[in-house]
């Protein structure tokens, strides 16, 4: 029996839709969508992430910190609160 938060430590299949935080270092992904109101979409947009935009988590720190990721030639942090509004789809 698991007791703790978060995404269990299993890594994600390839072709599966899964939210962007739980990709772990290393892996790639495609955003499929995102989930959120006007203001959070219009941020993400403007930072480059778009439906169909490929993803490479370059690191992810511990404790549930931010989340680094390459998108378009640029590092990014996103915090993982935001990083679960984005769905990618994982290659």
């Amino acid at each position: 029996m698991r007791r703790g938060k978060g995404p269990a430590k299993i890594p994600p299949e390839k072709g599966s839709i899964v939210p962007l935080a739980y990709l772990r270092p290393g892996d790639e992904g495609v955003i499929v969508s995102i989930i959120g109101g006007r203001g959070i979409l219009r941020r993400l947009v403007d930072l480059g992430l778009t439906p169909g935009t490929k993803v490479f988590v370059v690191k992810s720190s511990p404790f549930h910190g931010p989340l680094e990721i390459a998108v378009r030639g640029s590092d990014l942090a996103l915090g993982r609160g935001v990083a679960m509004k984005v769905l990618v789809e994982v290659i």
